[in-house]
């Protein structure tokens, strides 16, 4: 469509006639899937003897069953829909010289259809960017903290062995073995450099999560990343 639609379309005026067909329609589905229902209870026998495991077979059958039958069921009602809806959407659109009244009513709607679904696809390809994106940076945040991990745990072990070179005495580790002092420091600043690089991804996340315009508020993983607090002990 040239125009999308802004305003909610008016509502179709539509016939007691074709009010009472839509609604018998719609019992008529209801219906339909009633009987189906019945007709499975109705079939159903259970097994008095069948083992556990045999039990746990005919279970995953029958949902694979239901699952199948479902989508049937769905398919051929949106086919059938499809096919109802084809012709009053070709008159409404093209304007032909036949179309009722009603007819050419169907064209606000069908704009604001049309405008729905390419915002709808324009959202979820923003979310599907916007998730590629936090997975990234969750990956770097989670190597970040492997990498933290390591080298506060080298770093522990090199005061350990320091400590144990001093005999528990206490004195600096330059005293004890200068080598080993310069090496610790030098694992230390890594360290720092790390949770600092660590800490600019987190923020980078939380930071890209908050201004992309998703509801985060709503989802409990988003809303971490927004509102979590840093871990100093990373």
């Amino acid at each position: 469509m040239a125009q999308e639609a802004t305003d909610s379309p008016k509502p179709l005026l539509l016939s007691d006639e074709e009010k009472r067909v839509l609604e018998l329609h719609d019992r008529l589905q209801q219906l339909q899937l009633e009987i189906a229902l019945l007709t499975a209870q109705k079939n159903y026998v259970p097994s008095t003897t069948a083992s556990s495991s045999e039990e746990g077979r005919a279970i995953k059958a029958a949902q694979k069953e239901l699952q199948d039958s479902r989508a049937r069921y769905v398919l051929r009602n949106e086919a059938v829909e499809s096919v109802v809806m084809a012709n009053p959407i070709m008159q409404a659109v093209h304007g032909g010289a036949n179309a009722s009244p009603i007819e050419r009513d169907l064209l606000p709607a069908l704009e604001q259809r049309d405008a729905a679904s390419v915002t709808l696809a324009k959202q979820s390809t923003e979310l599907r960017a916007l998730l590629d994106k936090l997975a990234e940076v969750e990956g770097r945040s989670l190597r970040l903290g492997r990498e933290n991990a390591d080298l506060a745990a080298e770093v522990l072990r090199l005061a350990g062995e320091a400590n144990r070179r001093n005999n528990g005495t206490g004195e600096p580790w330059a005293d004890a073995d200068p080598d080993l002092a310069a090496e610790i420091v030098e694992l230390e600043a890594q360290v720092r450099a790390s949770r600092k690089r660590w800490r600019v991804v987190k923020g980078t996340a939380s930071g890209f999560v908050a201004g992309s315009g998703v509801d985060w508020a709503r989802d409990a993983e988003l809303r971490d990343i927004v509102l979590d607090e840093e871990d100093d002990e990373i």
